[in-house]
């Protein structure tokens, strides 16, 4: 996954030097994402060193903005951002146990914050079109714990790979259906609670997919 992201880096670093001095059509737009988003974690007990395994999946309506630069051959460059914060998940888990670590109420919630897109799009006669693109956020984490222990946000990239249709009228204005996935980096984050005697704090390693269904209207000028 990594070479494929340093080969697409490469790739549009290369058409943002070439094409905003070919391009001959400009596009702008708004769509909106019905997406279910698919995570899994584990939880690492600082105390315990218990390990603790979970799955969430979360359908929600992302919507966006997109701007894209093309040339005649039907090869583009766009820029999408999704305004606000969405929801990943959120959870309540109450549970019995040995340990103050995992006995009691414990609610965990993300939401991302600031999903910018930077992809490359090819457009066929036929309407049909492809993207492959590098997508950055950032989860931000709202959990109430009954240990007190709070995790930080991270910074994560992405894949994103779609397929879809574009229909473009006559005045310029246009709509497009797509499917989209995007891959996640894994996220990495330690609590900022340290244990008093060893100084070990809980540490979570989770991965992050999605997969959305796209509509998209716009201009091209």
């Amino acid at each position: 996954m990594k070479l494929i992201k340093i080969a697409l880096i490469t790739v549009i670093s290369s058409v943002l030097m070439v094409l905003p001095s070919t391009a001959k059509e400009f596009r702008i737009g708004v769509a909106a994402g019905f997406t279910n988003v698919n995570a899994d974690g584990t939880e690492t007990m600082k105390d315990s060193a218990k390990k603790h395994k979970t799955e969430a999946s979360e359908n929600t309506i992302i919507p966006s903005i997109f701007a894209e630069l093309a040339a005649d051959n039907g090869f583009g460059l766009g820029l999408e951002h999704v305004p606000g914060t969405a929801d990943i998940n959120s959870s309540v888990r109450s549970r019995v146990d040995d340990d103050a670590e995992t006995s009691g109420g414990n609610k965990a919630s993300a939401e991302i914050d600031g999903l910018t897109s930077i992809y490359l799009i090819k457009t066929f006669s036929n309407g049909l079109f492809v993207k492959a693109g590098q997508t950055s956020t950032t989860v931000n984490t709202k959990e109430v714990l009954n240990t007190g222990s709070k995790y930080g946000n991270d910074d994560i990239d992405g894949l994103v790979l779609g397929l879809g249709f574009n229909r473009t009228n006559d005045d310029g204005f246009f709509f497009r259906l797509s499917g989209e996935y995007t891959d996640y980096d894994d996220i990495k984050l330690t609590s900022q609670t340290p244990d008093a005697v060893s100084g070990t704090r809980n540490t979570i390693n989770a991965s992050v997919d999605t997969v959305a269904f796209k509509l998209g209207v716009g201009k091209a000028f």
